[in-house]
């Protein structure tokens, strides 16, 4: 369900406008009119900017932080001084660990590079050129290091690595390099040098880590209390660009919205401050903000809905109204009992772990909780087949789930072209709506009229009378009054390619339920497949490797299974909702979020 929303005007002295803000603030309530775009103003991108690099520190801290988090507790109150120096300070320590890994890195490098020419000291080769020589590193392709290049050239080898053969010669002062070779530049450390840096280097980065975990907690605190400042600082910069100046810019006129059972209380509270405020008419052009308020249950779907969009304000919330379906279809691509209760089970321990993300896990919850009902409906545990699914007349038996899907698809399909309808009946008026009213009598009309005789029921002689009834004058509302005071021949083509939208699109939409039927039988065949594999692939075998064998294949494959499941699950009731559901629903969209001035 939208909210209601009211309207207001504030007319401020310019000298009280930036305390009436703080005001507005304290209230926390009114959704101050967007009128300029704060994204345009340096200072304020700016804070954005800063934001944004505080959530990447942040996410950069999480690898430091404690397994064990403490309960949180409300942020301290911190100046925007303190928020840089803590910034700074961690940016600086982050990067000296950075340093050193890299340095970890190149000195890795270059004792891959050292260990084929072995462990010796680089003084005697500067002695050795002291005495007018000099001991020479080449590389060459190993098949052109022959004996006979060995003999001539004086060359000794020191080792070979896949097609590349190292090796030196002793040289003396104007000697021609080797050919055919590549010189290469003698070491300077000794191998055991290069380990005792590569330790040093190893210690240094574990105490730089240590150092970063040690307060990792206390920098994450100070992190979380800068961004609320910013953020608190960037709202009040937004909303002081929404005024509009009148007389000579001595007034500020600024508009706002309230969402109505809380506008009294703001009045009152600005009563007591003689700010002046008025309550006003609100128009087509007004771009009304978003509140949902729903029932437990469609609450947890609200975030379904957001990432579509939010109604506009003229039409209907409908997250209440695709969200049985939306856990229905959840379950039928699970298609897995025991995969179901897995997830219910995980959803329930992270819900009772976590500080945040309550919301989510009892979403998963239902939807784990959906599936392991839906699943064992199905016949279906972890892969393993159910004795009472067996049955060739079990009433979900593949052909029926089959029929089942196309059912609910055309359920919903109807159900939500019944929303459309009374969105325009709400938007326009009734008689707009009768012309999609009676498409859908008219629709479900043809279809008792040809399914009726095919169930063999025992019926009193009038009713196909009735129906016959029903759909005739659903016709010639449909046919002749879809466009209330216009044309009736105007009326009669626009029907006809009413009709032709209706019957190509209904079919199209119904088809693509089979989805629900085709991906649930999918993953419970996988699911046995995997069990099947564990016990055929496994036979044979000695007790001790057969059963460790067969869990690792158990636990691959039912671990592959359930994630393709989760993803399949998730996606294809999405595609459902957005596309069929919203489609025949005439959902707009367009919303913004209702955000009020707070801290």
């Amino acid at each position: 369900m939208i909210q209601r929303m009211s309207k207001y005007s504030f007319v401020i002295y310019h000298r009280e406008y930036e305390e009436f803000l703080l005001a507005l603030r304290d209230l926390g309530v009114v959704h101050i009119t967007e009128r300029n775009n704060p994204k345009e103003v340096d200072h304020l991108k700016a804070m954005l900017d800063r934001r944004a690099n505080l959530v990447a520190l942040r996410r950069t801290l999480a690898d430091y932080l404690p397994e064990d988090m403490p309960e949180p507790k409300p942020l301290p109150t911190i100046s925007e001084e303190a928020g840089e120096a803590a910034v700074q300070q961690l940016e600086h320590d982050l990067a000296q660990r950075s340093k050193t890994l890299s340095s970890i890195q190149l000195k890795r490098q270059e004792i891959a590079e050292q260990e084929i020419w072995g462990d010796f000291d680089p003084a005697q080769i500067e002695r050795l050129g002291e005495a007018g020589y000099r001991l020479a590193f080449y590389t060459m392709p190993a098949t052109a290091f022959t004996e006979d290049y060995q003999a001539e050239y004086d060359a000794i080898a020191i080792a070979r690595n896949g097609a590349s053969q190292y090796f030196v010669r002793l040289e003396q002062a104007g000697t021609s390099p080797a050919p055919d070779a590549e010189a290469i530049k003698p070491p300077t450390h000794s191998l055991t040098d290069l380990h005792n840096d590569l330790a040093m280097l190893e210690q240094r980065l574990e105490a730089e880590s240590e150092a970063l975990r040690a307060t990792a907690l206390d920098r994450l605190i100070e992190l979380k209390a800068y961004d609320k400042l910013i953020d608190d600082d960037y709202m009040l910069g937004a909303a002081r660009l929404q005024a509009v100046g009148q007389a000579d810019d001595k007034l500020m006129l600024l508009e706002g919205w309230v969402p109505a059972e809380g506008a009294e209380a703001m009045e009152q509270a600005l009563a007591q401050t003689g700010y002046y405020y008025q309550q006003v008419e609100i128009v087509d052009e007004d771009k009304i903000p978003i509140l949902l308020k729903n029932n437990f249950f469609a609450r947890l779907f609200e975030p379904i809905t957001s990432m579509f969009s939010l109604p506009n304000y003229s039409e209907i919330d409908q997250t209440a109204l695709f969200a049985p379906f939306f856990l229905l279809f959840f379950g039928l691509c699970f298609g897995d009992g025991g995969y179901g209760l897995l997830v219910f089970v995980l959803a329930t321990i992270y819900r009772i772990k976590t500080k945040d993300g309550k919301d989510m896990a009892r979403l998963l919850q239902w939807l784990g909780g959906g599936a392991c009902v839906i699943g064992l409906l199905m016949g279906t545990f972890f892969g393993v087949t159910l004795g009472y699914a067996k049955a060739e007349d079990y009433f979900l038996n593949q052909d029926n789930l089959m029929k089942l899907s196309v059912v609910l698809g055309l359920i919903q399909i109807f159900f939500a072209k019944g929303v459309a309808a009374y969105k325009i009946k709400v938007q326009r008026g009734v008689k707009y709506s009768l012309a999609p009213f009676a498409w859908i009598a008219m629709l479900l009309g043809l279809g008792a009229m040809i399914l009726l005789p095919r169930l063999e029921l025992e019926l009193p002689a009038f009713v196909p009378y009735i129906i016959y009834g029903i759909v005739g004058v659903s016709a010639l509302v449909a046919f002749f009054y879809n466009m209330p005071g216009k044309n009736p021949f105007l009326n009669f083509g626009s029907a006809l390619w009413t009709a032709y939208n209706m019957a190509s699109g209904l079919l199209g939409d119904t088809l693509s339920y089979i989805r629900l039927f085709a991906i649930g039988l999918t993953g419970g065949i996988l699911g046995g497949v995997f069990n099947q594999l564990a016990v055929e692939q496994t036979e044979g075998l000695p007790w001790l490797v057969r059963v460790p064998m067969m869990l690792l294949i158990l636990l691959v494959g039912h671990g592959l299974n359930i994630s393709l499941a989760m993803i399949s699950s998730f996606v294809h009731p999405l595609r459902l909702t957005f596309v069929e559901f919203y489609k025949n629903s005439e959902f707009e969209g367009g919303g913004k979020a209702y955000q009020p001035l707070k801290k």
